[in-house]
């Protein structure tokens, strides 16, 4: 019996050697005519005290990120066009108004959003990358230049086992407390730690390799840091979903006492159609008017209770009556509210549920990824 108990512990040695040393292939793949929707969504939470004044600043940006894939080569070198489809984005700062803007629904964007809206439905750059996601060449189009100098996850050349790690160098531009532009060198670090049904788990970290002292670096720097991990279909070769969160301190960046705590988590979602416009409504009948809003308890469009009162006809009418000329034959729905997006605005104690296990990303202006 001893005999046959470490035969089987052998042979699971064994397997478990095999299993260990498996490798797998990770690689983009596209096709020239490929369309690749993500859906992408920051979030943010910025705490700062600066001389025992205290600010709270929110924020949420949500949009639908558009690649079309224009030319592969033979040395898998792919080419596509990239473009914002649509935003929805919000903020509010502490004793401020909040500020919305939401594409689909509104004709003209607040002020702080004016230049994020001149970035949708239209080409921002055309990249080249490679089959690991090294950024090739990068031509600007259009909208805001993107500062970054990698917009995907780098593959390993090699085939990789699991548990084993690789690295890309970087070096980000940042500016310091007199205005200057300081170059950082820093490495991000991945590690493949699971393989589960065709789809890779992979981890993914920036280190900072520059020594850094002045407190207004690390605060310019704060945004370009991740933390988190990615889901990789390995025969697709698309990433499928991937989740980075920040959570960094800032002390004395103005001042001793001064402090900034930044939240922040950034999500994509490989979306497999073009999105809804939400700006196609159903059209009100006819005999339906609406009725101006009250100045208080006013239920919102999205409120089931929002109805236009129905214009009752009087019971006879004289048989030569005519209409007015000056007013229309039929009743017109001028100022028809566009319905509330869900998303446009988070319900009431939502952020700080979200802050407590869910640290949100900022929403800077639309760039290019």
């Amino acid at each position: 019996m001893k005999f046959f108990a470490t035969i089987a512990i052998l042979l699971g040695v064994a397997a478990a050697a095999i299993a260990d040393d498996a490798t797998v292939k990770l690689e983009y793949k596209f096709a020239v005519g490929d369309v690749v929707r993500s859906k992408i969504t920051h979030l943010s939470t910025v705490d700062t005290k600066i001389k025992g004044v205290k600010q709270t600043a929110q924020s949420r940006s949500i949009s639908t990120r558009k690649w079309q894939v224009e030319k592969v080569d033979d040395d898998g070198l792919v080419t596509f066009v990239h473009s914002v489809e649509n935003i929805n984005m919000w903020q509010k700062v502490t004793d401020r108004p909040e500020v919305s803007y939401n594409s689909e629904t509104d004709e003209l964007p607040p002020a702080i959003y004016a230049q994020a809206s001149k970035s949708v439905g239209v080409p921002l750059s055309r990249i080249t990358i490679d089959r690991q996601g090294r950024l090739v060449k990068r031509e600007h189009l259009g909208g805001t230049p993107s500062s970054e100098s990698q917009i995907l996850a780098i593959l390993p050349e090699d085939p990789i086992a699991v548990g084993a790690a690789w690295y890309s160098p970087d070096d980000l531009t940042v500016r310091a407390g007199n205005g200057s532009l300081k170059r950082i060198k820093t490495r991000q670090v991945f590690r493949l730690v699971n393989v589960s049904a065709g789809v890779a788990t992979i981890t993914t970290e920036t280190q900072v390799l520059t020594p850094i002292d002045d407190p207004m670096l690390k605060v310019e720097l704060i945004q370009k840091l991740t933390k988190g991990k990615l889901r990789f279909d390995i025969e697709q070769g698309r990433i499928l979903s991937q989740q980075i969160d920040l959570d960094e301190t800032v002390i004395g960046f103005q001042g001793e006492e001064s402090v900034m705590n930044y939240l922040g988590r950034m999500t994509e979602e490989l979306v497999d159609s073009a999105p809804k416009k939400i700006a196609s409504l159903p059209a009100a009948p006819k005999a339906m008017k609406l009725t101006p809003p009250k100045a208080e308890n006013v239920p919102t469009p999205a409120d089931p209770t929002t109805k236009p009162e129905e214009k009752v006809e009087p019971a006879e009418e004289p048989a030569k009556q005519e209409m007015p000329k000056d007013e229309p034959a039929e009743d017109t729905l001028a100022g028809e509210p566009t319905p509330a997006d869900p998303t446009t605005k988070p319900a009431e104690e939502e952020p700080v549920a979200e802050v407590a296990e869910a640290p949100a990303l900022t929403a800077p202006e639309t760039k290019e990824n």
